[in-house]
């Protein structure tokens, strides 16, 4: 399995690597490495992109993907006869830290919407630039109406407190104590990567995030939709 590296340091943005193996599926060509700090797409946060140098060749990455338990960095061409090979892999800085922001403040919405009105918890979050949203269920049934500048208002205090953003791997025992309502089981054995915005309740999330809330000054919710479901 490669070793998933991203998940130490949101702001490391090169690292050395192995070549593991280069193949082609239906999405294109793709290496495997022995580790990664290359985030792949998932919980709704785009992949990072960057390139992987190895000799003299300058290799593309256009997107990562999980695949069972691969990771594939896809790029523009089989390079089999770079197995085994070294390389220094290079993530496109901007590109990383913007997703990382816009997943950040998803987590941050969710928390103050849920501190704000109780009877809503968030069950799907949507990062990709020009298109994020957060989605929400009533517990009760009941749809509230939502004021979009008390919301604001509340996210921007939080955001003046400049809360740390903490992670930190936790074993499956313990995921149940900190995220009571979380809806699958996590296999004994494994541990959960989880968020936390300062005291805000835990959150299990495998994405990158920045490191404090100072980062996401200026974030504003500029639409609220509420659906009724028949």
């Amino acid at each position: 399995m490669t070793h998933l590296a991203y998940f130490e340091n949101t702001y490391k943005f090169n690292d050395q690597a192995i070549i593991m193996a280069s193949d082609k599926d239906e999405s294109g060509p793709y290496l495997m490495l022995n580790q990664t700090i290359f985030y792949p797409q998932g919980g709704g946060q785009p992949s990072d992109q960057g390139m992987i140098k190895v000799e003299h060749h300058h290799i593309p990455i256009y997107r990562v993907k999980n695949m069972g338990d691969e990771v594939r960095h896809y790029t523009d061409q089989v390079y089999e006869h770079l197995i085994g090979q070294e390389g220094a892999c290079l993530v496109d800085r901007d590109t990383r830290l913007l997703h990382a922001k816009l997943h950040s403040a998803g987590h941050l919405i969710s928390n103050v919407m849920e501190s704000l009105y109780p009877d809503y918890y968030a069950v799907k979050g949507h990062h990709f630039p020009g298109e994020c949203y957060v989605e929400f269920n009533s517990k009760n049934g009941f749809l509230d109406e939502i004021s979009i500048d008390l919301v604001n208002e509340e996210i921007e205090r939080v955001i003046r407190k400049n809360l740390r953003v903490n992670m930190e791997q936790v074993s499956a025992d313990k995921v149940n104590a900190l995220c009571p309502n979380i809806t699958y089981n996590i296999p004994n054995g494994q541990s959960i990567r989880m968020i936390r915005i300062g005291d805000f309740p835990f959150s299990p999330c495998g994405g990158t995030h920045v490191k404090s809330l100072q980062e996401l000054q200026g974030l504003k919710i500029t639409k609220c939709k509420i659906k009724k479901m028949s």
